[in-house]
């Protein structure tokens, strides 16, 4: 029985923290950005997709309301996105247990932000382990630079000016 019990709390202890010890790289810059189509809740019947940064520069933020170093990041990405209008800048909400109202709050503070829900689909694609995660996308559709945790609106707005 003390064998089950060491065996049972090592793999608890694997499933809660071994995701902060593996994470697995972001994107590298240079590959294209994985495809998907995400639903856009404050335009039903609207659909987000890869096929939509063609063309110009985006900012792809993946963000969960329990996240609290998201929330800090939704006012000054909505604020780039008023400087910039040639830059697309999608919040992608990543959690699909939340309470769509909740969402739908958080959401109507930012609202030059492309609000999509269904991020939770695309994770795996996107490597996302660690919430706020940002990547910045160039007008092909390939990755510039990917941020891991919470970034300032300054070093997007950089990384969008080095990136085409």
């Amino acid at each position: 029985m003390r064998s089950f019990l060491l065996v049972a709390g090592a793999i608890a202890l694997a499933v809660v923290f071994g995701p902060r010890f593996c994470r697995a790289p972001l994107l590298p810059a240079g590959a294209e950005a994985p495809p998907f189509s995400l639903d856009r809740p404050d335009r039903p019947g609207e659909r987000l997709t890869a096929g939509d940064l063609r063309g110009r520069r985006s900012v792809l933020f993946f963000w969960t309301v329990w996240c609290p170093a998201c929330d800090p990041m939704l006012a000054p990405l909505d604020a780039l996105a008023r400087r910039r209008p040639d830059v697309l800048v999608a919040a992608i909400h990543s959690d699909g247990d939340a309470d769509p109202a909740r969402v739908a709050r958080r959401a109507a503070g930012a609202p030059a932000l492309v609000h999509v829900s269904g991020g939770d689909r695309i994770m795996g694609s996107y490597r996302i382990s660690v919430f706020p995660t940002t990547y910045v996308v160039d007008s092909a559709g390939r990755i510039c630079a990917g941020f891991s945790g919470r970034t300032s609106a300054g070093a997007i707005s950089g990384t969008l000016d080095a990136c085409r």
